[in-house]
């Protein structure tokens, strides 16, 4: 089930964001502005209670004048303050009082003691408030008009921050429908581009894959269909009798024969490579004594091409841990890969390096090179560069040796990599990892 769409969750949360935020911080003003001004005449009050307090209790009341004299204090004082004062004496009876408190006016009660008994008694009307209310008024059309304009923007924003997935979207269903050239174009920040180049690398390689399965499938036709051909019509020939079963004949339905089973064999060896991991058997295994091996199994084909093998073997300790199969296979297809490319008079050598951790081992040809173009899919599976399609039989390839090479590598912890290509040769870097000692 598909969620709310982007923009609108986008205005929801920004817009309670303002919400909580003006809410906030409408609490805090009201409640640091009333208090500052409570606490502010609350102080101010105090200390002129006091001092009241002082001259009243200064007042002889057994004199004749003293009520008078004691009246026109406190009325200075309700003056001042805009409310009421009041003397009480010791039983709490008025003995004197002047001001008056402006009606449906809050007011705080602030108590000073007289000396001689009694209490001074000040009632301050509490400022008003009709600035705080014009504050919240105020706050409540700002947060309105904020959250109506924060509801415009993030539609207006999240449209476009949007569209470059939506145009990611798009593209991915026209490809998923077939379309392999479809492509996506991102935004101007940085995350919607990376996510576009990463949908038209993934593209890309889609219809490379694809174009590469189709020649393929092309090649693989010929390379199987030639050799049945082949195999059929001298198989008839001979039934016909228009050829005679002699040793020369049956050797050429042999090679034809063995050169459909070749390709069958090469697929299955794909396959076994690409579940080498699985069935991986390693072991300890002295590097210069695998070389050997693999050198003496390939004399046959460096003697039929007449190109010459040098190996240049480590010494004694050097070792790795892999499978002898896989690594015998592996090296040996990209041995086979440098004789097919190497012309005749050329040179195949094996160079090895070993450092504390690893092992390098450099397969290098004479042959012509690597193109750029070619370069980017030298280890793709089924891909010829088209000199190579055109060469000789003998010198072809089904576009897999370096592939099933580059698997079985990686299953043992190597890999291997086009270390330098040009006119005079390429060179091939394997790199495996050290054995202990």
């Amino acid at each position: 089930m598909k969620g709310q769409p982007l923009s609108l969750r986008l205005a929801l949360v920004l817009s309670l964001a303002v919400v909580v935020v003006l809410l906030v911080t409408g609490l805090a003003v009201n409640r640091l502005v009333s208090r500052s001004v409570e606490d502010e005449l609350t102080i101010v009050e105090r200390q002129r209670l006091t001092l009241v307090a002082t001259a009243v209790a200064e007042v002889d009341l057994s004199q004749p004048r003293a009520q008078r004299s004691l009246e026109l204090i406190l009325g200075r004082v309700a003056a001042q303050v805009r409310g009421r004062v009041e003397l009480l004496a010791a039983d709490g009876t008025l003995v004197a009082g002047a001001g008056r408190l402006p009606p449906s006016v809050g007011s705080e009660q602030l108590e000073e003691p007289v000396a001689g008994g009694g209490t001074l008694v000040i009632h301050v009307p509490l400022p008003d408030r009709a600035f705080l209310r014009v504050f919240n008024a105020t706050l409540v059309i700002a947060g309105l008009l904020a959250v109506l304009v924060v509801i415009a923007a993030s539609f207006f924003l999240s449209d476009r921050l949007t569209r470059p997935l939506r145009e990611v979207a798009a593209a991915a269903h026209r490809l998923g429908g077939g379309d392999l050239s479809a492509r996506a174009s991102g935004g101007p920040d940085r995350e919607s581009a990376e996510l576009a180049d990463a949908f038209n690398t993934m593209g890309e390689r889609l219809e490379r894959s694809e174009m590469l399965r189709r020649r393929a499938a092309t090649d693989m036709a010929h390379d199987l269909a030639t050799p049945a051909t082949v195999l059929e019509s001298q198989l008839q020939a001979l039934v016909d009798g228009v050829l005679p079963a002699d040793r020369e004949q049956l050797d050429r339905a042999r090679a034809a024969a063995g050169a459909l089973s070749g390709v069958i064999v090469q697929l299955r060896d794909l396959v076994d490579a690409e579940s080498a991991t699985l069935s991986r058997r390693p072991d300890r295994y002295v590097l210069r004594e695998l070389l050997g091996e693999l050198e003496r199994s390939l004399e046959p084909l460096f003697h039929e091409t007449g190109l010459p093998l040098v190996v240049e073997a480590p010494a004694d300790d050097v070792a790795v841990d892999v499978d002898r199969v896989q690594f015998s296979r592996a090296l040996r297809n990209v041995l086979v890969n440098a004789v097919q490319h190497s012309p005749a008079g050329g040179v195949v050598q094996v160079m090895t390096k070993a450092s504390l951790r690893e092992v390098t081992i450099r397969v290098i040809d004479t042959g012509a090179g690597i193109s750029q173009a070619d370069m980017p899919h030298v280890f793709e599976r089924f891909y010829r560069a088209d000199e190579v399609r055109g060469a000789s039989p003998a010198r072809s390839g089904s576009g897999i040796g370096l592939t099933i090479a580059r698997e079985l590598l990686d299953a043992n912890g190597g890999r291997i990599v086009v270390e330098r290509t040009g006119p005079d040769g390429t060179t091939f870097a394997i790199t495996l990892p050290r054995a202990a000692v």
